[in-house]
Formats: C-alpha cells, structure tokens, sequence
C-alpha cells in the first residue's frame, strides 16, 4: 500500500491532466456553439500552473467567447474585458508566433464593433499571411483556412 502510494507521488507530476495543446487546438471550435465546452477548457486553463502563451491566448478567446454564452451584461463585459486582457499579454509575451496572432486575429474580426477591440486587423493578417508557411498543426491550418479561405 505505502509503495503504491509512494509510486503515484513520484510520478504525479508526468501524469497528464487535461488537454494537450493539439488536443485544445481541436476542440476550440467548437467552444463557439457548445458552451459547457468551453466553460470546462476555460476553467481547465485557469487551473493550469504555468501556462505557455499560446495556452494564454486560448484562454484569452475562449473567455471572449464565453461572453456569448452567458446572459448577464456585466458579466459579459468582464469576461470579454478578461479574455481581451489574456489574449494581449500572450502577444507581448510572444509577438511572432502566428497562432496567437491568428487567435487575436480571430476574436478582433468577430467581436461586435462597439467593443472597440480591432486596432491589430490589419497587422495581424500581414503578419499572418506572410509567416503561414511556419503553420505545421493541422488543427492551425484548419483555424487558417476558416479565417482566410472563406468563400
């Protein structure tokens, strides 16, 4: 029993808990239209120790988006003003990677104009087109592809 116990300490941290970041890229999607999903991948992300900047910036868009799912005005100017926050500083945090670009490429082109959150566009899709080539996560192509392919 003490072994067993002492085996699942040391190993506790290897174990994985929750979502790796190919399996987040899939599943973001779908946060748009299923709102238990993205409750439940935000508060994932929340509870995560040390989150990389792009799991910020998923973060980020998932709590613009949970703004969508909730009925309340105060609380969604919150959570967009906190998902807007989040999405920031993972670009300041890492201003060349595409991913963040395209998730804040992506929130700025649906959000609602009287929010005022789209002075990157055009930066964004410059940057974005010009690097697409660093794009290897077929779940970012697919993202890429929905943001600049629409017929």
């Amino acid at each position: 029993m003490i072994r067993s116990i002492l085996f699942f300490l040391l190993f506790l941290p290897l174990i994985s808990f929750g979502n790796t970041l190919e399996e987040l890229r899939n599943k973001f999607p779908d946060v748009v239209s299923d709102s238990d999903l993205c409750e439940n991948l935000i508060e994932e992300l929340v509870n995560k120790k040390d989150l990389s900047s792009t799991e910020k910036a998923y973060l980020g868009a998932m709590q613009t988006i949970w703004a969508n799912h909730t009925n309340s005005p105060i609380s969604k100017w919150k959570t967009f003003k906190r998902g807007k926050e989040n999405l920031q500083a993972a670009v300041r945090a890492s201003p060349n990677n595409i991913e963040i670009r395209m998730l804040r490429y992506s929130v700025q082109s649906n959000c609602p104009k009287f929010l005022n959150y789209s002075d990157e566009l055009a930066e964004d899709k410059a940057y974005i087109e010009a690097n697409k080539t660093q794009i290897k996560s077929p779940a970012v192509i697919r993202m890429y592809n929905g943001l600049f392919t629409k017929s």
